[in-house]
């Protein structure tokens, strides 16, 4: 990335005067024109922007036109746009190069330029954007203590808006709860996630798929395939599991997580981090999961990752099909359209453009080492099986003041049972000699 054309978002200064034209200017630059510049132009400008136009004219905005000229001029002065004068033959309409407007014929079609009335010459203002990104295929990876289900609205989501097939493989390893805070078995989820996804990776190859699968995860999905990362840095290239753009939503990776070396290793692209400022699952994961932290509450530390903020939001609500935006839209669905398909489809040049990054304050801090998941376990479990105990102690003695009436309800089924089987055997042996006497 360019420093000059990619500002820290955080930043007070607008981007004005530091403009590129390999990016559309970004939200914050339209809403401080608008405090400067008023007319329909400026709307119709920022749409034809927003629709990725790469060529603009005073003809192609609304009258008059000496307004949307300096609207132009404007942005080319921010450095958004450049101006570019077009000479064309008036006989053919080609355009002409330097060289061939010194010359008095059009190379295209013979005519004589002053014979057809000249050289016609139009002034437009062009940008060269980076076509956008293509996705191919896409893993959801859901939380522990849940189902999955936003794994189908997500799949139905993406089949619906994106205009063409993009397959879907929704991973679900179960409810996991105890099993977070047992080495052994984060161990097996982590393996069994690399065998799955080495499956899903064969079957996309040979169905025609042949690009890294981009990649959602939550909560503890996030922490699954985090390490899944760090153990392919382990093995050779070519065994090496490679994926595209990353989304993680209610993360509970260390802030410091190494991305960066990573990225460098060519096992993943970007990273987009969507964090809830009211997440109040995410700040207990530092407590109970080894190697864990709250980065889905305030961000990764590291410049490597893209840190969306959802002020207000708890754990699952990026994922909610219940609660709606201001624009009527389900969470899910808003965060879809606002953010994740963006950041899945947009050049690289231009994801610094997405609205709402917001990059912690201050660097985090691990908590002392025996609070950080470390010996919780081995207090936690004791604890757990002590009250088991004290449950099983409690009811035994209730049990044991009701004995005599539990021993005659015990008696009782035993006789019954013994009364059971006498009648079946007579009823059985009645049907033989019956059988034998009709014989």
């Amino acid at each position: 990335m360019k420093p000059a054309a990619f500002p820290n978002s955080q930043r007070s200064v607008i981007w004005v005067g530091r403009g590129s034209t390999s990016i559309p200017p970004p939200p914050e630059y339209w809403k401080h024109l608008a405090s400067e510049m008023q007319g329909p132009q400026l709307q119709q400008l920022q749409e034809q922007s927003d629709l990725r136009l790469t060529e603009f004219s005073p003809d192609s905005l609304l009258p008059p036109k000496d307004v949307a000229a300096d609207l132009l001029g404007r942005l080319e002065a921010d450095g958004w746009l450049a101006r570019v004068e077009r000479h064309t033959c008036p006989g053919c309409n080609q355009e002409l190069s330097e060289e061939e407007i010194a010359a008095s014929v059009c190379p295209h079609c013979g005519v004589v330029y002053s014979e057809s009335g000249g050289i016609s010459t139009e002034t437009v203002w062009v940008r060269h954007l980076a076509p956008t990104r293509s996705v191919d295929w896409v893993i959801a990876i859901h939380g522990m203590n849940t189902s999955g289900t936003w794994q189908e609205e997500f799949s139905w989501t993406i089949s619906t808006t994106w205009g063409r097939s993009v397959p879907v493989a929704a991973y679900k390893y179960g409810i996991v709860i105890a099993g977070v805070i047992l080495a052994w078995r984060r161990d097996r989820l982590v393996r069994d996630l690399r065998n799955k996804l080495v499956t899903l990776r064969d079957q996309a190859r040979a169905h025609g798929f042949e690009g890294n699968p981009d990649v959602i995860a939550h909560s503890f999905g996030t922490w699954l395939f985090g390490h899944l990362l760090q153990g392919e840095t382990k093995r050779a290239p070519v065994d090496q599991l490679k994926f595209g753009r990353i989304i993680l939503a209610g993360c509970v990776l260390r802030p410091d997580f190494d991305w960066k070396y990573l990225k460098d290793a060519n096992l993943i692209e970007d990273v987009l981090n969507h964090y809830g400022t009211a997440d109040t699952v995410v700040p207990f994961a530092h407590l109970t999961i080894w190697d864990s932290g709250p980065s889905g509450r305030r961000g990764f530390d590291s410049d490597q990752v893209l840190n969306v903020r959802a002020s207000g939001f708890g754990h699952g609500d990026l994922f909610s099909i219940s609660k709606r935006a201001i624009t009527g839209a389900t969470y899910l669905v808003n965060s879809y359209q606002r953010y994740w398909r963006p950041f899945l489809t947009l050049p690289s040049e231009e994801l610094s453009s997405l609205p709402d990054r917001r990059n912690p304050q201050t660097s985090w801090h691990q908590l002392p080492w025996p609070l950080r998941g470390t010996i919780f376990p081995f207090i936690a479990l004791p604890l757990v099986a002590a009250t088991i105990a004290f449950l099983l102690a409690t009811i035994g003695q209730f049990l044991w003041e009701w004995r005599t009436v539990v021993v005659k309800i015990a008696g009782g089924g035993v006789l019954g049972g013994i009364l059971l089987v006498v009648l079946i055997a007579i009823v059985s042996a009645w049907r033989m000699l019956c059988a034998k006497w009709r014989a």
